[in-house]
């Protein structure tokens, strides 16, 4: 497709999406229809580029939900932006950026995130002493749990290789054989109000669901940790059974936080160094 298609399909969306109404549903007719219009087979022939976006903008956008145009809509919070970020977006879409390997002499895309990502550590006031150096953007919730899991899972084991004179980690021994060298027999995750992705990057990390642990400080606060039982639990080290602590920032239905300020926060990060 040519730059100037692009432009005029573009517009085109935009145009389409100042039209849209506020409504937070389509109307289940707008649905029926868009489904209607599907191929119900691989066909022999494309429709080719104009049918195609005739197709894209008259049968199926009409089927969307409103994340975007409704003020309403409070199902999935995917990501609505302003319009720069939009124009943005757009941008990297255009010149088809990877962040995924850091060739400074080859782009600039991956200094432009590190920047961004160094000024989101700053406005979260989270810098002391320039500690977060290995940070990255997720693609949501369930990216974020995998590579916090992760993470947390290697830190929790490769402790314990290093005091048995392994210097290898899981990436190199494998989960089974590391916990065994390193004399683990359970890896817990605990946490508050888990959101659902915790528990499938617990399964996609090879941890477990059922490694997953709620320690509430009550039934009328069930978003906030419990901490005396949090020392409890992290002291079945000695046992073979480790931990890894998963915090809210913001719990997904009510926003509330797992911990009551900086002083929690502390303590928390405290009894996880000893």
């Amino acid at each position: 497709m040519s730059i100037l298609a692009v432009s005029s399909s573009y517009a085109k969306i935009r145009s389409l999406i100042d039209n849209t109404t506020t409504d937070a549903l389509p109307p289940p007719s707008s649905i029926t229809a868009g489904v209607e219009s599907l191929p119900a087979n691989l066909t022999a022939h494309g429709l080719g580029e104009e049918a195609t976006e005739a197709h894209l903008l008259s049968d199926i956008c009409p089927g969307f939900n409103g994340p975007k145009t409704s003020p309403n809509y409070y199902g999935f919070v995917t990501g609505g932006v302003f319009p720069i970020a939009e124009v943005a977006d757009n941008i990297v879409t255009a010149f088809d950026q990877n962040v995924g390997v850091h060739l400074p002499e080859q782009s600039i895309s991956t200094v432009v995130e590190d920047k961004a990502l160094g000024m989101l550590v700053e406005l979260l006031k989270l810098d002391r002493g320039n500690h977060w150096q290995g940070r990255t953007f997720t693609t949501g919730a369930t990216g974020s749990n995998v590579l916090g899991l992760a993470c947390g899972r290697e830190a929790v084991i490769s402790t314990r290789l290093r005091a048995a004179g392994e210097s290898h980690g899981v990436g190199e021994l494998g989960l089974l054989a590391a916990c065994a060298k390193a004399g683990i027999k359970e890896i817990q995750v605990l946490t508050t109000m888990g959101h659902s992705s915790l528990y499938k990057a617990a399964s996609v990390v090879g941890i477990g669901r059922a490694s997953v642990k709620d320690i509430p400080s009550s039934s009328r606060e069930p978003w906030k940790l419990d901490i005396a039982a949090l020392e409890r639990e992290l002291k079945r080290e000695q046992d073979g059974i480790v931990s890894i602590v998963a915090l809210s920032a913001g719990e997904v239905n009510t926003g509330r936080f797992a911990t009551s300020g900086s002083s929690s926060v502390a303590r928390i990060r405290d009894l996880c160094t000893k």
